[in-house]
């Protein structure tokens, strides 16, 4: 059974990869860091826990990183609401005695990856803060897992700012010490996310198995899956791509995915290009690159997966 890490900053498509993750029995999911990112971690940290509690959760939830390793905090709160999570429908209640468990999430990420060298699979869909001061108090620890799958980064263009990928964009710094650490790396960018793609049948098809189930917990997903397909356009007309559920799909389905070796390094410095991937995907004979970029997914096959797995989990 495949061990995994969850380090995430919900954020709706967080919530989405959470319960696919809740669903696959394949995998021992040993913990989750919750990082400031889709909003400041006080509020996606009570995100995580709303999610946890809500949907009988059982893995163990630490708060990590607050800021990131240099420059201001940035959000996308100015797409996604205050909370990071908009719904056309009622809200996911605040859960006023929930806490998460008293470590930091860095020291709990550090102790998973020593007392399993080689065996943990970390799956980062937010900023790599959590990450990267990982593998700056112990650069071994990037040698010793079994890999990271990363949700972050284009092999074009971006969606935070023209040349740069959000996740990237908000710590562009712990991006490049963890794409410089020699961490096995998969990487999953725009480019991939965007074969991914959400429409109104696929919102139709959630409401219709939430007015069926008639729990709480499914009427609050159906409203924020909506809410989430409108963001491109508020009459639901426009696809809108799935990000972070993108890593959990290939945790369970990897034969709907096509890589290719590349060598990507972070801007740092650029007035207009801060935070962009830049992928060099042609790489000279002998070179070796340092992640493995996602290319290509079958989108239809994988959203119906996808859309079939939370429906067990929502009746």
């Amino acid at each position: 059974m495949r061990k995994i890490w969850l380090d995430t900053d919900p954020g709706f498509d967080d919530w989405f990869a959470m319960l696919l993750l809740a669903c696959n029995r394949d995998v021992e999911w040993l913990g989750t860091s919750v990082v400031a990112g889709n909003a400041p971690l006080d509020i996606t940290l009570a995100n995580a826990l709303a999610i946890k509690h809500h949907y009988g959760l059982t893995t163990p939830l630490y708060a990590g990183c607050a800021q990131p390793l240099l420059g201001k905090r940035e959000t996308a709160q100015g797409v996604l609401g205050v909370m990071g999570m908009r719904t056309t429908g009622e809200p996911l209640p605040a859960v006023e005695a929930a806490a998460p468990s008293p470590e930091h999430g860095v020291d709990m990420l550090i102790d998973t990856i020593r007392r399993h060298p080689g065996e943990l699979s970390v799956l980062a869909i937010g900023p790599l803060t959590n990450i990267a001061t990982a593998f700056i108090r112990d650069p071994s620890l990037a040698t010793q897992l079994r890999e990271l799958l990363l949700m972050g980064g284009s092999t074009g263009r971006g969606n935070h700012t023209p040349a740069a990928e959000f996740n990237i964009y908000a710590d562009p710094e712990a991006a490049a010490v963890v794409f410089n650490s020699g961490v096995p790396l998969r990487m999953f960018g725009l480019n991939v996310c965007d074969q991914l793609l959400l429409t109104q049948r696929e919102v139709g098809r959630v409401q219709q198995i939430a007015n069926a189930a008639g729990t709480p917990q499914a009427r609050w997903f159906a409203g924020y899956l909506d809410a989430y397909q409108r963001i491109r356009n508020r009459d639901g007309t426009v696809p809108m791509p799935l990000f972070d559920p993108i890593v959990p799909a290939y945790l369970r389905w990897p034969q709907l995915f096509k890589f290719m070796s590349a060598r990507v390094d972070i801007e740092l410095r650029g007035t207009f290009t801060r935070g962009m991937t830049v992928c060099n995907l042609r790489l000279p004979a002998g070179t070796a690159g340092n992640a493995e970029v996602a290319l290509q997914v079958d989108g239809d096959s994988a959203m119906t997966l996808l859309l079939d797995e939370v429906a067990r989990l929502l009746v």
